[in-house]
């Protein structure tokens, strides 16, 4: 393990002794957040780690999360660690637009290489990039199931996230492994809920003089147990759905801050007997129907990045990337037509501001507590 000597003083802060390349930068940051803001509204971040004093500690963080919804859930991870670089897929970040706001460690997979006509000798392999941007004591976000589906429990997980602990633990590097769960009441409806839970940082088992594949394998299973304590793990479909409406009238009726998703969806988990016994799931009220569809009508300004969001989800390949698709369409309307708002405000100023604060209005009637989807 390294020194406490050799290692940035906590007093500075975690981001005062980084190199600029182990952090996430801070155009995309505010871009980011403002994304999951407007479509979700804000993102609690239910943290059930018993070293809060620990949160600043100014060493290398692997940060493990579910995978849920699509690149729409790196989003949801910055909510709790705003800093954190990602193992991204290259064709994220080949094209300019998606450059705007997806940034991240570029993983590229023999096929990359033959499409994207790259040098193999240039590529880095995933846990060597991975290691590389930990040892620079930055934060690093891996989803370990490599790729999203709206399912009732985890797809199976890939070794990366272990090999690459192993790697920095046998170098003595001082490494923090935190599991993340994501939530989400309904992934491909606007102003829907969506909640992050910060699991206990993982205990690591020592190796003890074994092979390395067998160590390996024991700390894989160390990090797939930590990160099933904290995700949707149900065993079959049926428990999902019940679980997932029974977890939404539960934090519709609680009041406050203490009106959580996640953590009613993971309390019912944990006893599927009083889930099942609470019936099927019903289906939405009349009322929430006819709420949703005025809030949207007080938007009635910007209805042309309502209708291009709208209409690139419709081409969305599956429901678990709707969300990702809107914001895409969403924010290329949103280059065009916010121009298009500030040259019309100078000739009709009480027409823009009214429609400004119409779409406040349905922004936040859309999110009220006990109407919310």
């Amino acid at each position: 393990m390294s020194s406490k000597a050799e290692r940035p003083s906590a007093a500075l802060g975690r981001d005062a002794a980084l190199p600029p390349e182990a952090s996430l930068g801070w155009g995309h940051r505010f871009i980011n957040a403002a994304m999951r803001t407007l479509y979700f509204g804000r993102i609690p971040v239910l943290d059930l780690s018993a070293e809060s004093a620990a949160h600043e500690h100014p060493r290398p963080r692997l940060i493990i999360s579910s995978h849920r919804n699509g690149a729409i859930d790196g989003h949801q991870v910055l909510a709790a660690f705003p800093r954190t670089q990602f193992l991204i897929s290259i064709q994220l970040i080949r094209h300019w637009f998606l450059r705007l706001f997806i940034a991240g460690i570029p993983v590229v997979r023999p096929k990359d290489v033959e499409r994207y006509n790259l040098d193999p000798a240039s590529v880095a392999s995933p846990v060597e990039a991975g290691t590389s941007h930990l040892r620079r004591g930055g934060d690093l976000g891996i989803f370990p199931e490599a790729s999203s589906e709206w399912g009732h429990r985890p797809q199976p997980y890939k070794s990366g996230a272990a090999r690459i602990a192993c790697t920095l633990l046998e170098e003595g590097i001082d490494l923090e492994v935190i599991p993340v769960g994501l939530f989400y009441s309904t992934p491909d409806r606007f102003r829907s809920r969506a909640e992050v839970v910060r699991g206990r940082p993982i205990m690591i088992p020592y190796r003890n003089g074994q092979d390395r594949s067998v160590w390996e394998a024991e700390v894989a299973s160390a990090l797939g147990s930590a990160l099933d304590e904290v995700s949707v793990n149900c065993p079959d479909e049926e428990t999902f759905e019940r679980i997932q409406a029974n977890a939404l009238n539960v934090a519709r009726r609680t009041p406050g801050a203490a009106a959580t998703f996640a953590k009613a969806f993971l309390d019912l988990q944990r006893d599927t007997s009083t889930a099942a016994a609470d019936g099927p799931p019903a289906a939405a009220s009349p009322a929430i129907t006819v709420l949703r569809w005025v809030g949207l009508a007080l938007m009635w300004l910007f209805a042309p990045v309502l209708g291009a969001a709208g209409f690139a989800g419709s081409r969305a390949d599956g429901r678990n990337t709707v969300t990702f698709f809107r914001l895409l369409g969403g924010f290329a309307a949103v280059m065009v037509w916010v121009p298009v708002l500030i040259v019309a405000a100078f000739f009709w100023p009480l027409v823009i501001g009214i429609g400004l604060v119409s779409a406040v209005g349905g922004w936040l009637l859309l999110g009220l507590r006990r109407f919310r989807l």
